[in-house]
């Protein structure tokens, strides 16, 4: 009898393991591409972009008015893609949950925008030692997902002392061209940006691309050329989009930055192994 309690006893906490670390966490992608998962923070739900672009977590001020906010002295200094700075206060979160799964020593920053019924960004730093599969096909997370056998891509990680943190790629253009793009789930879909720059060595002529003039949210206006690529391919060739819709940008501060989701449409995001496997 004894052994009977004991062998169901282990069989129970297997399974109390696995669904935990097999939980499927619904999102909704909106019309812009964006990941919507729900998240507590502080014990208060939202609704918040998965954004491996942030850098840091990020709440919006009408959110923050529903929590209480633990401020810290310290402070955090960055910049948007398009060259503006950005100094932000940090805060402690008390509790950070996705879907049950707690997230302990997680800080965010306030900024003071406005996007519909979005309450923030969550960024990659609760995952720094969690792998998160994002599964396009059936709009699911997953985390620490089985990736035995899958193919994958090196990232490269760019850790700001523990307070932000991106992935980045090296990715090819027009097959002669070897660039590390800045890896960016908050760009939405099929989005390529890179900078101007590199439109002499690719022997792009500006003429040829329409100049638009966009102002950020942030004020800071800059000039965007539109228009086709020819090629896009990750480095091991294992992953390519062609005739791409593109923007060369004037001050973009990075190569480039693209959306995540020409990787794939089942990506694992593992910063321990620095890979992103790619199921499908």
């Amino acid at each position: 009898m004894k052994r009977l309690i004991f062998t169901y006893s282990i069989c129970l906490v297997f399974i109390l393991l696995s669904s935990k670390t097999n939980a499927q966490i619904p999102f909704e992608v909106n019309s812009n591409g964006h990941i919507i998962i729900k998240a507590k923070i502080n014990n208060v739900e939202g609704k918040f972009i998965l954004d491996t672009g942030a850098g840091l977590n990020a709440i919006f001020t009408k959110f923050s008015n529903k929590i209480k906010n633990e401020k810290t002295p310290n402070f955090f200094v960055g910049h948007r893609a398009t060259g503006e700075e950005l100094n932000v206060d940090l805060y402690n979160a008390k509790s950070m949950e996705i879907n049950n799964k707690e997230f302990s020593d997680q800080q965010y920053t306030i900024v003071d925008l406005e996007f519909g019924d979005i309450d923030g960004m969550i960024s990659l730093q609760p995952f720094r030692n969690t792998p998160i599969t994002i599964d396009y096909n059936n709009k699911k997370i997953l985390f620490n997902k089985s990736t035995k056998g899958e193919k994958s891509i090196d990232i490269q990680i760019a850790d700001y002392a523990g307070k932000a943190i991106d992935i980045f790629t090296y990715v090819e253009l027009n097959d002669t061209l070897k660039i590390q793009t800045l890896l960016d789930s908050g760009a939405g879909k099929n989005s390529f940006w890179f900078s101007s720059k590199l439109m002499e060595v690719l022997k792009l002529n500006k003429a040829d691309f329409k100049a638009v003039p966009i102002k950020s949210d942030f004020k800071k206006e800059n000039n965007y050329y539109v228009g086709k690529l020819s090629k896009i391919n990750t480095t091991n060739k294992l992953r390519k989009v062609e005739n791409l819709d593109t923007a060369f940008i004037d001050g973009l501060i990075y190569e480039g930055k693209t959306s995540i989701d020409w990787l794939g449409h089942v990506l694992t995001i593992d910063i321990a192994k620095k890979k992103i496997f790619i199921a499908d």
